[in-house]
């Protein structure tokens, strides 16, 4: 949930964003019923779980929008990493793994949102002039990651709601077709109006 806060406190638009997302995908959800019963009638769970997948959906796609965000904003963070490692080193110094982490943690620092994404990096064998395109680098990779986790989250959440919601509404169309089955049935039993049997006349001669 904190990183859900910090999201919104960077770009208020990833909330937005990650709602429209998720009435999209709310209405993959609808389809998968549908598609599974063409006429199906929603019952009170398939609401609840609807309203459960929404807020789960909305969540999860947030913050893939603020991943996004973070992945736009890269060249800002690589800037940075560039002006700290420029501050204490010559651009043909190499720098060791441990310094390379002191690098990281303060642009978590300045960047806090960062700390829910990467915690720190195993850089060895960069000199001072390499190693902050290769942080920027190292940082798409991982959102890039991120994201694709996200997502698979999100199918995962549509696919079960989707199967949940199959078994309510599977339950409830077959109480209505045995229904429509025995309304059929007392229609057919019953006489045909306006088709009164005349009696019949024998024309035979005797």
């Amino acid at each position: 949930m904190g990183a859900l806060i910090d999201i919104i406190q960077f770009s208020f638009s990833s909330i937005i964003w990650g709602i429209l997302i998720a009435v999209a995908c709310m209405a993959l959800f609808v389809f998968i019923i549908k598609g599974w019963w063409r006429n199906a009638l929603f019952t009170v769970w398939s609401y609840l779980i609807g309203i459960l997948l929404f807020f789960l959906l909305a969540f999860q796609c947030t913050l893939i929008v603020g991943s996004i965000k973070i992945i736009n904003t890269t060249e800002e963070y690589e800037e940075y990493f560039t002006e700290i490692v420029n501050s204490a080193y010559e651009g043909w110094e190499e720098v060791s793994e441990e310094e390379a982490d002191v690098v990281i943690k303060k642009a978590i620092a300045k960047y806090p949102l960062l700390s829910y994404y990467i915690s720190g990096g195993e850089f060895s064998g960069y000199n001072a002039k390499q190693l902050p395109k290769a942080m920027a680098d190292e940082l798409i990779s991982f959102m890039s990651a991120y994201i694709g986790r996200r997502l698979l989250w999100c199918l995962g959440f549509v696919l079960v709601a989707g199967l949940i919601g199959i078994k309510t509404i599977n339950k409830n169309n077959r109480s209505a077709r045995a229904d429509r089955t025995e309304r059929l049935s007392a229609r057919s039993s019953r006489p045909a109006v306006g088709r009164e049997r005349r009696p019949h006349i024998s024309t035979r001669r005797r």
